[in-house]
């Protein structure tokens, strides 16, 4: 069994925590970036693949760079995760993957550096998915010796590593609340889902939400395109649709979100009402002044009509 790793990790476990929910590149406090942020593989047992991270420094300052690497595992039935140790006779991720640079290298102000990586799966992996992040430690280089254990306090990055191990495990979810305003005004028509990850593997969420009107006609379709869900973990899907014309009457909307092979996993309907109120106050605004040109007409101009024999 794995063991947690004490509070001295807690700090990282929040780090990480930002990593799996983050759709943007992250920033340190020193400047440093790393592109991409996650990676997602499947890799048969005993194979290998090789890349590269790239590591900018946009700080005023170089910048001493530290290489770690770390498993962890998903918090049951949240979105949280837990970093944990090396079991004995146990390989996990940390195993796996190889960073071809050296473990502590200097990026210069305003400089970049290709960080090359290997992931290779022993012939023993274990079918499922395997989680890990490969850590980037930035430190201000000081000229001051006595600075140095003060700077030591430095900030940390790291990319997501994602590996899948083809075999017996499972990809499967469900779609635990599917929402939209009972009565909308107006586009977009903003749809919630939550989704749990129900399975053995690492989910993202793809699918369609398909909108319908009183006659059962297509009327428009939203993408489903959710971050990277955790086994037993939950994530709040948030989509719009901007429809172009005037909404008006009662309409249907059904959210089907796919597993790998395009294959529907799960889907669940709710119903939505419509009233344009703008159009319609404009129409009964128009509608008025109509009535009083044509009261103010009659008042005013009288029409003579004479016949000649």
């Amino acid at each position: 069994m794995f063991t947690s790793f004490s509070r001295q990790y807690c700090a990282a476990l929040l780090l990480g925590f930002f990593f799996l929910f983050s759709a943007s590149i992250v920033f340190a406090a020193t400047g440093l970036t790393i592109q991409p942020i996650k990676i997602s593989v499947d890799i048969e047992k005993g194979r290998t693949i090789s890349d590269f991270i790239t590591i900018t420094n946009a700080g005023e300052d170089a910048v001493q760079v530290e290489v770690k690497v770390e498993d962890f595992i998903p918090s049951a039935g949240g979105r949280g995760v837990q970093f944990v140790g090396r079991a004995p006779g146990v390989t996990t991720v940390r195993d796996w993957i190889s960073i071809n640079h050296d473990a502590r290298f200097v990026v210069p102000q305003n400089g970049a550096i290709n960080v090359p990586y290997t992931i290779a799966a022993p012939i023993n992996a274990e079918p499922g998915s395997h989680f890990g992040v490969v850590f980037f430690r930035a430190t201000k280089i000081s000229e001051k010796e006595d600075e140095t254990e003060q700077l030591k306090v430095g900030t940390q990055v790291g990319m997501l590593v994602l590996v899948t191990v083809p075999g017996s495990h499972l990809q499967k979810g469900r779609i635990l609340n599917f929402t939209s305003p009972r009565f909308v005004k107006e586009s977009p028509v903003e749809f919630n889902l939550k989704f749990e990850n129900t399975g053995t593997v690492h989910f993202e969420p793809k699918g369609t939400i398909t909108i319908r009107n009183i006659f059962d006609m297509e009327v428009g379709s939203v993408a489903i395109e959710g971050g990277v869900v955790l086994p037993t973990g939950i994530e709040d899907l948030k989509e719009y649709w901007d429809y172009s014309g005037a909404l008006f009457g009662i309409y249907t909307a059904e959210a089907r979100v796919r597993d790998g092979e395009g294959e529907t996993l799960t889907a669940e309907k709710i119903r939505f009402y419509a009233f344009p109120i703008k159009l319609a106050l404009t129409v009964f605004g128009i509608f008025i002044f109509i009535l009083l040109i044509i009261r103010f007409i009659r008042r005013r101009v009288s029409i003579n009509i004479s016949l000649k024999s």
